[in-house]
């Protein structure tokens, strides 16, 4: 079971796109628009597209429910969510995809960080087919002035993105090691066995098989690896977020080596200067 969540700017047919791809993946129970709800120019293409988001995404019996909030007001976009995340995660566990296509930057900020606090939360975007067509060619007349005004524009004073204090565990030596294996074996390993013997440890010692079992649990719970059951044995797989940490770790040791070998290079003898 599953509940969809769009925030509604001025994104219309894209937003379409993400729940048609979803209703073709799970079971959709319910379907929230947000839309912004101030008399402003944002406000008017918001609360036009969700109406009419409305009555196209009323489908399979399932009424889409709006709810107006401000999505350039941090503090009001995290109480929204924090209210829907309580009722749809905790009252009726079910899972939660967020489509942050079309908002703010703070309403994005306040959304990672709500979902951060819950389990089961998901958030996607949709990306546009052409990127940048609202942007004048260079070999446009208007370019230039349109480049001038566009970066010439003050901001505000900075609105930080306020984070829950517990934050992600960073994986340990050991897990980190396991991380990297996996990765360098198209990020999967048919059994628990296999990791070890990569980990050139002794397989068939059971105290090491349960601590490598401890490390891949605590991964899991990391939301860094998944594991299913096999006749084989336990199937073990990086998950997204596992594969980008693998790889930013993997460039982070790259720049690691680089930088050592820069300092470990003699400086080059330079010319006796003539006189």
């Amino acid at each position: 079971m599953v509940t969809l969540i769009c925030m509604v700017g001025n994104d219309y047919q894209r937003i379409i796109t993400g729940v048609d791809y979803w209703r073709d993946r799970e079971s959709i129970e319910a379907l929230y628009i947000l839309f912004d709800h101030k008399k402003d120019k944002y406000g008017f293409a918001s609360q036009k597209n969700a109406e009419e988001l409305n009555v196209s995404l009323a489908r399979d019996a399932v009424k889409p429910k709006a709810i107006g909030y401000d999505p350039q007001n941090f503090g009001d976009v995290f109480c929204t969510f924090y209210g829907i995340f309580t009722r749809e995660a905790e009252k009726y566990k079910r899972q939660i995809l967020v489509d942050a296509t079309s908002t703010t930057k703070e309403a994005y900020g306040a959304t990672i960080t709500v979902a951060l606090m819950f389990e089961n939360v998901r958030v996607y975007i949709v990306p546009p087919n052409e990127r940048g067509w609202y942007v004048p060619s260079p070999d446009d007349k208007g370019f230039k002035e349109w480049f001038l005004k566009t970066r010439s524009i003050g901001g505000l004073p900075p609105q930080e993105i306020y984070l829950p204090g517990q934050r992600l565990k960073q994986p340990d030596k050991n897990e980190m090691i396991i991380l990297r294996k996996l990765h360098e074996h198209q990020d999967y390993s048919n059994t628990v066995t296999s990791i070890i013997r990569w980990c050139k440890a002794d397989a068939k010692d059971p105290v090491v098989k349960n601590r490598f079992s401890r490390r891949i649990r605590r991964l899991e719970e990391k939301g860094l690896v998944e594991k299913r059951a096999t006749k084989q044995g336990k199937e073990v797989r990086l998950t997204n977020f596992g594969k980008i940490l693998s790889e930013a770790t993997k460039r982070s040791r790259e720049l690691q080596q680089e930088s050592k070998q820069q300092k470990t290079q003699l400086p080059s003898k330079r010319g006796k200067s003539k006189r």
